[in-house]
């Protein structure tokens, strides 16, 4: 009894100890200034911040997808408009998903390290001995090559794995693991994902309220990097909080390679890839769509490439099929996706044609039947789904009207407001004039500016609500147009551009002509240029000329 009492302590301080050191190992010590300059704000999600060797920590952001399935992904549009730069950043169609199920709503999410892996974050796991931290220790790590990078991902994660394991968060009981961000995940990330609407999201850059492109990168200019890396963090972040997301390092991805081919990639696999521009990046070109080819080895040197510009920041996610449950929640919602036209190349006409060719090859009469019943039933079907297709884009030619006619509304609000307030600072110093050489003057002067200030208080309110609501209605508005611009074509919008006249007029509801015409013309633009121009198209639905009666 005695001795299993001894094995039992034994085994329990054995337990203990070995928790402790797990502990010690766990604990962060950095000042948070070295891993987390900017703490997220309370309007912000909170940040997630993981252990490192040494007290120190890397901090991450989390990126939003919308999901209610396990199958569900987001369309999203990358590349950019300029068409010197198209044959590798021209516009294509992608699709992303998240990978850790949030359970307060119908979406999916990757986390992106909050800012580029530093010199002290690197050393904690590559180097024999921890770093002294510091200011310089800030800076992005750079001269390694794209293997060094992916060894480090994989060496934090099994440190995390055998040290801090319920700091990664966790699908189903899987946990999390940390690789390089793939070109459509940075890409998501960099430009705002879904913090920003449809329209800023095709922007070159993420929305700077808040200032110039200085303020939120370093680039090559002498009022901005100067030629020298800089400590992360210390400029203002993107929508989603990613400081440095551009300029500063550029960064490595997992992706290699490919050209484009006028919106799809080229089937050949190059070097590796790195995003969003460096020290050395002119401003004219920095941009969420920048991206640079690069050998994987060097060579002169006959070793793996590296360049003192290149850095990094590190994608936290899990694998697709977590558990025999999730795979057969998988299969079910895949058996019940509906087939897509298009998927296999051939559309459905096409389809139909073969179908008709088919049955009229066919010398057994009665598989000619069921071949012509099955072509009848197929034409019903299609054509039902072009009717609800054609139904679907007539309401929203007609919502993207009333969404301009919404904007012009808030611009007229304005103008009438701040004719309001020019009219009562007239009508003030009117008076101020009459009543100079008045004994009473001073009394009425004072109560006269105390009404005007009252009056303006209130219109300030009024300004800044008009304003907001004329930012949402331009938002809107511009993601309208994108989101149809993407979904039906020209020819398509030509047809049923003149029923929905006639149904305006027929509802006495003519005032929107103007401005589906309008809406019409920006699809058009979008359809040629795969740019978004806010401001041009704000003042093109201003001055949009009425129909004649």
């Amino acid at each position: 009894m005695c001795k299993n009492h001894s094995i039992w302590l034994a085994v329990s301080l054995a337990y203990l100890l070995s928790s402790a050191a797990n502990a010690a190992d766990n604990a962060m010590t950095w000042s948070e200034k070295f891993y987390n300059p900017q703490p997220a704000t309370a309007a912000q999600p909170a940040d997630l911040i993981l252990p490192m060797p040494c007290g120190g920590a890397m901090t991450f952001r989390p990126v939003d997808i919308p999901a209610a399935d396990w199958l569900d992904d987001q369309p999203v549009e990358l590349g950019d408009s300029n068409s010197e730069r198209g044959y590798k950043e021209g516009r294509r169609l992608s699709y992303i998903a998240g990978s850790f199920s949030d359970r307060n709503k119908a979406a999916r999410l990757y986390y992106i390290g909050k800012y580029e892996v530093t010199r002290d974050q690197y050393a904690t796991l590559m180097d024999k001995d921890c770093p002294q931290v510091g200011m310089r220790g800030r800076q992005p790590i750079t001269g390694m090559s794209w293997f060094d990078a992916v060894a480090f991902a994989r060496q934090f994660t099994e440190w995390l794995l055998t040290h801090a394991r319920d700091a990664l968060p966790h699908e189903d009981q899987e946990p999390g693991f940390l690789r390089l961000p793939t070109e459509e995940e940075w890409e998501f990330a960099a430009r705002g994902g879904l913090a920003v609407d449809a329209a800023d999201f095709l922007a070159t850059r993420f929305i700077m309220p808040d200032g110039e492109l200085a303020d939120y990168a370093w680039y090559e200019s002498s009022g901005s990097a100067g030629g020298k890396l800089r400590p992360t963090g210390l400029l203002k972040p993107n929508p989603l909080g990613l400081h440095d997301i551009l300029g500063n390092a550029a960064e490595l991805t997992l992706s290699p390679f490919r050209l484009d081919r006028h919106g799809r990639t080229h089937g050949q696999a190059g070097g590796f890839v790195s995003r969003g521009g460096d020290i050395f990046t002119p401003e004219i070109q920095l941009g969420a769509a920048w991206r640079q080819e690069h050998n994987y080895f060097d060579a002169k040197s006959g070793r793996a490439k590296s360049l003192d510009s290149l850095g990094f920041r590190l994608l936290l996610t899990a694998p697709v099929i977590v558990s025999n449950e999730r795979l057969n929640a998988i299969k079910d919602s895949w058996k019940d996706l509906p087939v897509m036209a298009g998927t296999t190349g051939v559309d459905a006409m096409q389809a139909l044609t073969q179908l008709k060719t088919l049955s009229l090859q066919t010398p057994d009469s009665v598989m000619r039947t069921r071949l012509e019943i099955i072509q009848r039933d197929l034409e019903q079907s299609q054509s039902a789904i072009n009717e609800a297709r054609q139904r679907a884009l007539r309401a929203l030619l007609r919502t993207g009207a009333f969404m301009g006619k919404r904007v012009v509304t808030d611009i007229k609000r304005a103008e009438v407001l701040k004719q309001l307030q020019k009219m009562a600072q007239d009508r003030f110093e009117d008076l101020r004039d009459r009543v100079k050489n008045d004994p009473e003057g001073r009394r009425l002067l004072d109560q006269a500016r105390a009404k005007l200030e009252e009056k303006q208080t209130n219109w300030q309110e009024s300004m800044q609500e008009i304003e907001t609501s004329l930012a949402n209605s331009v938002g809107y508005y511009a993601d309208m147009t994108v989101n149809v611009g993407m979904d039906y074509l020209d020819t398509e919008i030509n047809t049923q551009q003149p029923v929905v006249e006639a149904e305006l007029t027929a509802k006495h509801n003519t005032y929107l002509i103007p401005y589906l015409r309008v809406f019409v013309t920006h699809l058009q633009a979008y359809h040629q240029t795969r740019a978004v121009d806010k401001t041009v198209w704000q003042q093109e639905l201003l001055h949009a000329e009425p129909v004649s009666p």
